[in-house]
């Protein structure tokens, strides 16, 4: 964790800082790890906001009201927002939206309103070298070195299941690139990115032997599938996972994408628009609506990317991701005790919670463009009206 940062990366700094513990924000509203790749740790306490009462029903229209009732009571609706939708079986069946996409035009958020969902995007990554696992191209006990050998010696020690599950002991490229003295409105590559890594001369743990999240692990995959499958990440997620499924999902860290919201940081003195100008891939970039994302959340239920044999390596070998924690992280997605799944998402001035129930019958994504807001809460306040 990066506890004080110059001013100038406060962006990539409050991204880890989310994912490493629970902010002031949060504990006033839900008890639960949060961040960017947030492991969802204890159940929420009471993660509904203030005023929204649950209603048990099974009339759709209270549920869904009351859905809207979760955004209305959490967002105000002439600052940037948030959109939700829920999914049942593939179909969106409902969607919510609060806020302004852009205080420039006063556009406000629709529910076709695209965000960068930030790790939320790792699932895909993973999901893309489970598919090449399949073709027989790579394998998951396959070392780091096989498939980037100019790296150091310590590349031979870390497995492909390893960089998937979070275990590796590579540190994050976002800290050491920090280090050279880039911040958050510096343009740099994912060539930088690996440069950094590569110069890494000792891991924190030794390979397998503990969790600790690190945004290297998913920068290096997208790596991986670019050099075995010979299309660059973005490129591969589109021809073998969004365009299948009919998604419009992209993966593009930097470019214009159409109805994409604006960021925004919040703070004391209002809200200003925040940006990225970092172009890695693996870890995130999928710019997405909720709506794109409840439909990916059917292919848990389906396989109809992958087939039977994806679900279930998907989840097998997933990892405790700390002692007396009742949640297993496994290719790119948090897995509860009761089944639920569970990934979180930040990126400057964008945060994403998405849910897949325990049946995988029902998918939930939250995503705003204002990092103030607590999406998190907000999925799980959904979640107990639809789950």
């Amino acid at each position: 964790m990066i506890s004080s940062l110059p001013s100038d990366v406060d962006g990539h700094a409050a991204i880890l800082r989310r994912r490493a513990r629970v902010s002031l924000a949060v504990c006033a509203v839900v008890v639960s790890l949060c961040g960017c790749g947030r492991p969802p740790g204890t159940p929420a306490a009471n993660s509904t906001p203030t005023g929204s009462a649950v209603v048990t029903t099974n009339d759709n229209s209270l549920i869904k009201a009351n859905s809207q009732r979760v955004l209305e009571d959490a967002v105000n609706a002439s600052t940037p927002g948030c959109s939700a939708a829920v999914g049942s079986k593939g179909t969106v069946v409902w969607t919510g939206v609060r806020g302004i996409a852009d205080t420039a035009t006063g556009d406000k958020i629709t529910p076709d309103t695209v965000f960068d969902v930030g790790s939320v995007s790792k699932q895909f990554t993973a999901t893309a070298i489970l598919l090449l696992a399949d073709a027989g191209k790579l394998t998951l006990d396959d070392s780091l070195a096989k498939h980037l050998p100019e790296f150091p010696n310590w590349a031979g020690t870390v497995t492909i299941a390893q960089l998937i599950h979070q275990t590796s002991g590579i540190p994050e490229y976002e800290g050491l690139l920090v280090k050279q003295g880039f911040a958050v409105s510096d343009r740099t590559t994912q060539e930088q990115a690996l440069q950094a890594v590569a110069a890494v001369g000792q891991l924190n743990f030794k390979p397998g032997s503990q969790f600790r999240y690190s945004d290297s692990n998913y920068l290096l995959l997208g790596e991986i599938v670019h050099r075995v499958s010979g299309q660059p990440l973005p490129q591969f997620l589109s021809a073998e996972i969004f365009g299948p499924l009919g998604l419009g999902m992209v993966l593009d860290p930097v470019g214009e994408v159409p109805h994409k919201a604006v960021s925004y940081a919040g703070g004391s003195e209002g809200y200003r628009m925040t940006t990225s100008a970092w172009e890695q891939v693996g870890d995130g970039a999928v710019q997405a609506s909720p709506s794109q994302l409840v439909r990916w959340g059917d292919n848990y239920r389906t396989g109809r990317v992958g087939g039977p044999k994806l679900l279930e390596e998907q989840l097998a070998g997933a990892v405790e991701i700390g002692p007396g924690v009742p949640v297993r992280y496994g290719a790119g997605i948090y897995i509860k005790a009761d089944g639920t799944l569970d990934h979180d998402g930040a990126s400057p001035g964008f945060v994403t919670a998405f849910r897949v129930s325990k049946d995988r019958l029902t998918s939930i994504a939250v995503s705003c463009n204002t990092d103030d807001q607590i999406p998190e809460a907000l999925a799980d306040s959904i979640a107990k009206l639809w789950m």
